[in-house]
Formats: structure tokens, sequence, C-alpha cells
């Protein structure tokens, strides 16, 4: 069998604010000027760094940015980095010399070892829990579209989750006869405890699944996603989380979220190309939940998800370069300089 794999602004962590052409990156060279950057300041507090110009203007040069144009829409789609551009551009090289025999073999020595182990470590997960697929979009439909329900079940979103999964609630409503509840969140919330109440209080025997935007990219709200999810389990219903403008940027592990599916872009604050993503579920949802395409017979475990016929691995494959810089720069230090970004901006407007 060839192989299964298959291929607002203001509030909290923004989608967009704070991204002043900032973000980080490596050299091409290996690192090397992450590593004098971080070597020089390895004792400082990382809100002391997140603060200090200098060493993100350093940082920065890592790009191959256009001249005269300040990206502020990095949760979007994250410019790459030097280093990462150069790994795709030669993995694609690498790949389509011999793309019969090269596709599979990026994917045992790269992919496997690299990719999917790292993501595990960002994330705090088992490696095996995971799926590589091609961004969150495809992820979290994945459980929208996959999970038995049927005429009655209950999903309980929001209006300012992401349109593509309240799309795919859409098409469960229309094809099987759910039950949508929308909530209409305040903006501003009145606080986390009033956004909490407003989930528990929509919660009922009847609802299956609740969908929790880790942070909206509409507003920028970050949602108490463990404390929904409690309220959540107490029924019986399961939660899934989307994480894609959280993942690699906020300081949290899967666990911390008590959720029961997951689902994000690495081309976001992974600074990953685009074109991939990643699932993850609790390994007893695995009997129950349908892929998007129809895996080979012989897909086991998480590998069913990961299937969509032949797919470009230099994709993913590049995505071990971008967990390289993540992990040596570290998501508290990522987190900071956002969160310093954001009260600049508040600053700025508010004056």
């Amino acid at each position: 069998m060839t192989r299964s794999s298959r291929r607002t602004f203001l509030t909290g962590l923004t989608a967009g604010a704070g991204v002043l052409a900032t973000a980080p990156s490596l050299r091409a060279e290996s690192g090397a000027l992450l590593d004098r950057v971080l070597a020089a300041n390895r004792n400082r507090d990382p809100e002391e760094l997140a603060s200090d110009e200098r060493i993100w203007a350093e940082i920065r040069k890592g790009f191959d940015l256009p001249e005269g144009i300040l990206n502020l829409d990095n949760g979007y789609c994250n410019p790459l980095s030097r280093v990462v551009m150069n790994d795709l551009v030669e993995n694609t090289r690498y790949v389509e010399q011999l793309p019969g025999k090269r596709v599979e073999s990026l994917y045992d020595e790269v992919t496997v070892p690299q990719v999917i182990a790292g993501l595990a470590r960002i994330l705090g997960v088992p490696a095996n829990e995971i799926a590589l697929v091609r961004n969150a979009t495809e992820a979290l439909d994945t459980v929208i579209l996959g999970l038995p329900m049927q005429a009655g079940d209950e999903i309980l979103c929001c209006s300012h989750d992401y349109y593509a999964m309240l799309d795919a609630i859409e098409q469960r409503r229309k094809r099987d006869g759910i039950k949508v509840k929308m909530l209409q969140p305040p903006v501003p919330a009145e606080s986390l405890d009033a956004l909490v109440e407003l989930y528990v209080s929509s919660i009922t025997s009847k609802t299956k699944l609740v969908l929790l935007t880790h942070a909206s990219n509409m507003t920028g709200q970050i949602y108490p996603v463990n404390k929904i999810a409690a309220a959540a389990h107490r029924v019986g219903a399961e939660v899934v989380v989307d994480g894609a403008q959280t993942m690699a940027l906020a300081d949290y592990k899967i666990p911390e979220l008590d959720c029961d599916y997951y689902g994000a872009s690495l081309h976001k604050w992974l600074m990953g190309p685009v074109g991939a993503g990643v699932l993850w579920m609790q390994k007893q949802h695995l009997p129950k939940v349908w892929p998007l395409v129809p895996s080979p017979a012989g897909a086991k475990g998480m590998m069913k998800y990961s299937w969509s016929g032949t797919y470009p691995e230099f994709i993913s494959a590049s995505v071990a370069k971008a967990i390289e810089f993540h992990e040596k720069l570290g998501p508290s230090i990522k987190e900071a300089r956002m969160r310093h970004l954001t009260g600049y901006w508040r600053q700025k407007v508010e004056s």
C-alpha cells in the first residue's frame, strides 16, 4: 500500500493587531542569527525581550519581505522565513525529480520523525494522536461533518466562529436535520465568566457537539475553553476547538483545553508553508468519526484522516524548519511580544 498520509484587532491576542512586521524567523545559515540573539539575551525575562525593538529588528532580517510593505495580516498567512522558503524550494526540487519514490522517502525521513514528532511536542500530545491535513478548515470540518449525529441533535456555536466552520455546520443542518444553536457574544465581552455563563446556560441534554474558537479571528477574544468544555462534558457533549489563532503563539498544551478534538493551520503563527494543518482527537473517538476522504483499507489510527490522495510532501516536510525556529524562540516570548504589541496599538488608538 502506498503511504496513507494525504497529503477586534485590539482585544487579547488579535488576528491582526501586533504583527507590526515583527514576526520572527531564521536566517538561511542554520539559524545562526537567532542563536546569537538568544545567547546574548538568555537571562532576560520574556516581557523585557518583547519590548526590545533592537532584537526584533535583527530577527526580522530573516524575512525576504517586499520593500515598502508593512504586513499586518499574519493571522491569515504568515510570510515564510528565508530558511523555510529555501527548504521548501529544495524539497520541491528533490521530490519532483523522482516523485514516484521521493514523495514516500521524504515522508518517512522528515515528516514523520521531525514534523509529526515536533507537533506532538508543541501541542503536548502523543504523536499517534496527530493527523496532518491541509489546513484548519479541513481539520475541523472532519469532525463537524464526520461525527455521527441524527435529526434533533444539537450543535452549539457562535457568530464569532470562523465562517468555514459555520458553513460546515449549516451543511449538516440541511443534510441531516441537525439543530443549530447560534450564540451572539457581546463585543467586548463583559467578562470571561460572562462568556462561560453564555455557553453553560445554552448547553442542554440535546447538545452533542460544541464548537469553541480559542481566539476569534474577528474580535481577538480569547475564550475560556476548558471551563466551557467542562460544562459540555457534564451532559455528555463533545468539544471541538479551533486553535488556528493561538497554535504556536499562545503558550499552552492541548490537555489544558480539556477538549475532544482540536484543529489548526500551520501557515499562521508557526510560519509553515500554506497547505499544512493539524488535527488531533482523543483515541476513543477514532472508531466513530468518518474521514472527509475515504482512506485506504490499511490506514490505521489517525492516518485515515490524513489521506487525500497523492500529496505534495515537500509542503509538510518544510514545516520541520518552522518547528525548529518555534522551539528555539519559545512560545512564552512569542506570546509576550504579541501582548506587548497589542498594548502598543491600544495606547496609540486611545491617545
